[in-house]
């Protein structure tokens, strides 16, 4: 079952077409990347989804309920941070997450369930102006959960985290997904997170949807960077060669190859027997950036 289903979505302002007829879903457990390069409209998508905005046309469904025409009941099952936390930084994190806990009357088992979800701890008595980004963020995260919801939107959840805080927070979404079954959609800069825990990467550009990649389908093989004397003779035994997914001739005499995994190295035999003189080989450690890269391009900019 879809936790969320787009369809048709528009939206302008003035004379500027910001989101241009998109269709998309997110499943009920499952945790989507929603990647662009900035104006590409992930911030206006995720404003309409959670209602900050209204679409011109087209319908948001979540958890079976139309956003327009049920709106209270559509929104019951969602939560989200969009852009920066709100957070009271004069109160404690534990202010905090009570103020949440009162408004919404979440029970006291919910409430040191989430409590524990955050991983924040003692830190909790802290004033949240004392708080880093990435414990700001830990606690926002928690707030959200409070409302038990079905579906978390994420805005740039990791934007200018230290590599400590980065990790805390990707091992947190992970939980929430895996452990509690909360269905997760955000938005990223960072390519390198976005692989390591996306189930499916939705990708946008100026308003328009460039296309979806699943994680089978990001890491089916590996990719190397080739370096040949001549690329003719050598794309000739690519092009044959069981073990390769694929492969594209890019500058000078250098090839980009994605071959099976831990099929390097009957490429490279290949490569020799076909005569081509290999000069280097380096494996391609990125693998969502190059997808980013391919699609990018692939759309003419």
């Amino acid at each position: 079952m879809d936790i969320l289903r787009v369809e048709h979505l528009k939206k302008s302002f003035g004379r500027t077409h910001v989101i241009k007829d998109i269709s998309f879903n997110v499943g009920s457990g499952e945790i989507v990347g929603f990647v662009g390069p900035n104006g590409a409209g992930k911030t206006t998508t995720l404003k309409l989804i959670t209602n900050l905005i209204f679409p011109d046309s087209g319908t948001i469904t979540i958890a079976g309920f139309d956003l327009q025409k049920e709106r209270e009941k559509a929104l019951s099952h969602l939560s989200g941070i969009i852009e920066s936390p709100g957070l009271y930084t004069g109160l404690s994190g534990r202010e905090n997450l009570d103020f949440i806990r009162r408004v919404r009357n979440v029970s006291k088992e919910k409430y040191d369930e989430v409590v524990k979800i955050t991983g924040l701890g003692d830190r909790l008595s802290r004033k949240v102006k004392k708080y880093s980004l990435g414990m700001k963020q830990r606690l926002a995260i928690g707030m959200c959960l409070l409302s038990s919801p079905d579906f978390l939107i994420l805005d740039e959840p990791t934007n200018g985290l230290d590599p400590t805080g980065t990790i805390e927070l990707r091992e947190l979404i992970l939980k929430m997904a895996k452990e509690y079954g909360v269905s997760i959609l955000f938005s990223s800069h960072m390519l390198d997170e976005v692989g390591r825990i996306s189930d499916r990467v939705i990708y946008i550009k100026e308003g328009c949807l460039l296309g979806e990649k699943t994680r089978e389908e990001m890491f089916t093989g590996q990719r190397y960077l080739v370096t040949v004397q001549d690329t003719a003779g050598a794309e000739t035994c690519l092009a044959s060669h069981p073990a390769v997914i694929s492969f594209k001739i890019l500058d000078g005499n250098r090839i980009s190859v994605e071959t099976e995994k831990e099929a390097a190295g009957a490429v490279v035999s290949a490569l020799l027997s076909c005569g081509a003189v290999v000069l280097d080989i380096q494996k391609e450690s990125d693998q969502l950036e190059n997808i980013y890269r391919e699609i990018f391009q692939e759309d003419g900019k």
